[in-house]
């Protein structure tokens, strides 16, 4: 039935194939029921453009039909299978992989908005590769427009190139981008990078550059415990609750957890209860950041702000060793008089790695 459809499909599309995609996505953009048609896995569109060939098709054909696969893809969002781990589902994704073939050769005047949607496609895919090769394309260019910084931004960190990560991140706030909607998005979604807070980990100076060669890797937290260094801060009642706090090692009883990493950006995925917690990784350190805005009642407002700073344990293959340092800050409270908490904590890590993609050409 799959075949017959793609047949049927491509006959259909014959010789108007961009004027379907872009009557398609005027359909979505205003919301007409009748959009949602093409969304659908078996619908003759979604399989025109899966089964186009880019050797045969013209250009403006391939580019609408990449186009068209990039856009329904943000919008039916990610799903992985139960069968697959998230990055094998990730990088496997059938319609962006063939978004990226149907760009092959395509120019003229469609040259520049091919490159910018292959540093989309090649971020979504988490593909350090096509990363780089595209955003060699696109980053060099003096006059980038806002679509054009924000993924210049997200891949930058990526590669590890943390001087054009901050050039980019100034060049678009001055267009008018707003960073804080980044870490809204990491809130909402468990895989997203908290983009905001990498850019203040950079900004405060850490890390240095990436030591060692980039991959794309899962790690899996086995083990942490946590021990109290020391408590300070403005708030009386919170320092006087920390009196009854355990001063010895204690285990989480929940540690198993997972890290993702995409070339030297890492992402903490642990859930809800925790805020988006982002940084870098490599072989000698694992630096991450994050905060979470509360809503709370009696004076119980404010934000909380998590910093991680691990290294390896020489005696301990897979143990990471550190501090966390949670700050607690109180609405309407005054900056300059200081938190009215903050606890560093002593921290070990039991990490293996559980998946890795090296950067391949």
């Amino acid at each position: 039935m799959r075949a017959v459809l793609l047949v049927l499909a491509t006959l259909t599309l014959a010789a108007q194939d961009e004027r379907a995609f872009l009557e398609s996505m005027a359909r979505l953009e205003r919301q007409d029921p009748a959009g949602k048609k093409d969304l659908e896995d078996g619908s003759p569109l979604r399989a025109g453009a899966l089964a186009m060939d880019p050797a045969k098709a013209n250009e403006k054909d391939r580019y609408a039909a990449a186009t068209w696969l990039w856009a329904t893809n943000l919008i039916r969002g990610f799903h992985h299978g139960k069968d697959q781990t998230y990055l094998q589902a990730a990088r496997g994704q059938a319609d962006l992989l063939k978004a990226w073939s149907l760009l092959e050769g395509v120019g003229g005047e469609l040259a520049r908005s091919r490159d910018g949607l292959r540093l989309e496609l090649a971020w979504r895919l988490l593909d350090l590769g096509r990363m780089r090769t595209a955003y060699a394309a696109v980053s060099g260019r003096s006059d980038l427009n806002v679509r054009e910084l924000v993924h210049c931004f997200f891949v930058s960190a990526h590669l590890g190139d943390l001087a054009a990560m901050k050039k980019h991140a100034q060049a678009l706030t001055a267009q008018g981008g707003k960073l804080e909607g980044l870490h809204g998005a990491a809130e909402a979604t468990l895989t997203m990078f908290d983009y905001e807070s990498l850019l203040k980990a950079v900004d405060a100076g850490r890390p240095g550059p990436a030591a060692g060669p980039l991959a794309v890797r899962s790690h899996r937290v086995f083990r942490q415990r946590v021990k109290i260094q020391r408590i300070s801060g403005g708030d009386k009642a919170l320092l006087k609750e920390s009196e009854s706090w355990p001063r010895d090692w204690v285990a989480k009883p929940d540690a198993t957890t997972g890290l993702l990493q995409v070339g030297a950006a890492a992402h903490w995925v642990e859930g809800s209860a925790q805020p988006p917690v982002s940084g870098f990784l490599d072989a000698t350190r694992l630096y991450l950041v994050g905060y979470r805005e509360v809503q709370g009642e009696g004076g119980d407002s404010g934000r909380q702000d998590q910093v991680w700073d691990l290294h390896p344990d020489p005696g301990t293959p897979g143990r990471w060793r550190g501090t966390n340092t949670l700050t607690v800050w109180r609405a309407g409270g005054n900056p300059k008089a200081g938190p009215a908490l903050q606890v560093q904590f002593e921290v070990e890590w039991d990490m293996r790695a559980t998946e890795t993609y090296p950067e391949t050409p």
